[in-house]
């Protein structure tokens, strides 16, 4: 099963702490990218998919308020917990209105940020599970709406390749005979069975040539993992 690890971005000027934090991140089983700014975190957004940012406020520029601001106006409901030396519950309350779930201030406790990194990662998860929000790698597929998109981006899918794909989350981490596919598919022959995989696969796998989701297990048929 594919065991994907949680994605941090951490954005900061400051490279001390972002040393410190990548470092404690990833001994607690993170995978974590770092950002001196808001325009690298935004180019780090258009190629990867994040669980959660951990976000500076006074930085150059652009601030973590405006950032946070348009990480909310895309739409991209991404949970976000703002670093700062700022203590007034005004500073507070503008961090939350810009967008952000958390509100922490420096020097913190690690611990407590490792406790609320979590709790925002599962209540994330949860909402995801309620809006029946399925992730393949750097896809999300709604499972009532039918859409795929990546990096907020629509990906097209056509009526076989939905019904393939429910199948297959249906079956999830299991393997799934390709004569079982061919009849719950409308008697769809085999051969246009692998034709479907192949073009399923092209838009939900980084290289298709090596997918880590859904693989063709030899003699036995397909399986998707999640």
């Amino acid at each position: 099963m594919i065991n994907d690890k949680f994605h941090i971005l951490v954005v900061d000027d400051d490279t001390r702490i972002l040393k410190l934090l990548k470092k404690f991140l990833q001994q607690n089983g993170f995978l974590v990218s770092t950002a001196l700014s808001a325009r690298e975190a935004f180019q780090l957004l258009e190629n990867f998919i994040f669980d959660l940012i951990i976000l500076d406020v006074m930085m150059p520029e652009i601030t973590g308020i405006e950032f946070a601001e348009k990480i909310k106006n895309s739409n991209k409901n991404l949970p976000i917990v703002m670093l700062t030396a700022l203590s007034e519950p005004e500073d507070r309350v503008k961090g939350l209105e810009s967008g952000a779930k958390d509100y922490m201030t420096k020097p913190f406790e690690p611990r407590e940020l490792l406790l609320r990194i979590n709790n925002l990662i599962d209540s994330h998860k949860l909402y995801q599970k309620e809006q029946n929000i399925i992730r393949i790698g750097g896809c999300t597929y709604n499972l009532l709406t039918k859409n795929l998109t990546s990096n907020n981006t629509d990906i097209h899918l056509s009526s076989t390749e939905q019904k393939l794909l429910d199948l297959l989350i249906e079956s999830k981490n299991d393997v799934i005979n390709r004569d079982d596919l061919s009849i719950k598919m409308g008697d769809l022959n085999p051969r246009s069975i692998d034709v479907q995989i192949v073009r399923l696969r092209n838009k939900i796998e980084p290289n298709p040539k090596t997918p880590k989701y859904l693989k063709t297990m030899r003699n036995l048929g397909y399986v998707l993992y999640l």
